[in-house]
């Protein structure tokens, strides 16, 4: 175990201020067994590996589009970079391109900067020693994502949208009405930050990988 001293850490992300972050590395190992055998060789111990990065920004940050993927290719990522402080033991930095799994703005405060929330995944080309038998996609390919948005989250649409609303009140008090586009989106980032507006919205990208 390490403690990780914020203020000594370097996160990069498009030059936005970050204002938290985590990562995680998982060998996602898989072993095949056999009759007869408690443990697989280590031939039939296979590993699918993923490194996550999640960071939350003052907004705005980056614009991102994330139309789906037309060829048999990568999906366009960002770049991004952590490299933590840490006391107790040493930790790698991770850097590199990502792909966007999840996108979500929140502006609550008419006169603060609202927060932008990426979550951000990768199946190869990783930062981390991989262990043997380690697989990785050939391509990582994009579907179709969708979202809401209140029209300030910076998120874009494409084609019809249909409207949602919420909204709640108590007794003696004051509550909130929200009206929300719900479709195909194009892009992420970008959200308001502008004194008076507030404004909420999310995105799930979903991606493929393929072994070829």
């Amino acid at each position: 175990m390490a403690i990780v001293i914020g203020a000594a850490s370097q996160v990069e992300f498009a030059g936005t201020c970050v204002i938290s972050a985590n990562w995680s590395y998982s060998p996602n190992v898989q072993r095949l067994y056999c009759i007869g055998e408690w443990i697989p060789s280590q031939e039939r111990t296979f590993y699918k590996p993923t490194e996550s990065l999640n960071l939350t920004v003052y907004s705005p940050g980056p614009t991102h589009q994330i139309e789906p993927t037309q060829d048999c290719q990568d999906a366009n990522g960002v770049t991004a970079s952590i490299d933590p402080a840490a006391c107790g033991e040493t930790f790698n930095a991770f850097s590199g391109e990502w792909l966007v799994t999840s996108y979500s703005y929140t502006k609550d405060d008419a006169t603060l900067p609202g927060q932008e929330s990426w979550s951000l995944s990768r199946w190869k080309n990783f930062s981390t020693s991989n262990p043997p038998n380690t697989v990785e996609p050939t391509y990582v390919m994009r579907g179709i994502s969708e979202g809401q948005s209140d029209g300030n989250s910076g998120i874009t649409f494409q084609g019809t949208t249909v409207e949602t609303s919420t909204g709640n009140v108590s007794a003696g008090g004051f509550g909130k009405a929200d009206r929300l586009e719900m479709g195909v989106i194009t892009s992420v980032g970008g959200g308001s930050s502008a004194a008076g507006d507030l404004g909420q919205g999310s995105a799930s990208i979903p991606y493929t990988q393929l072994y070829i």
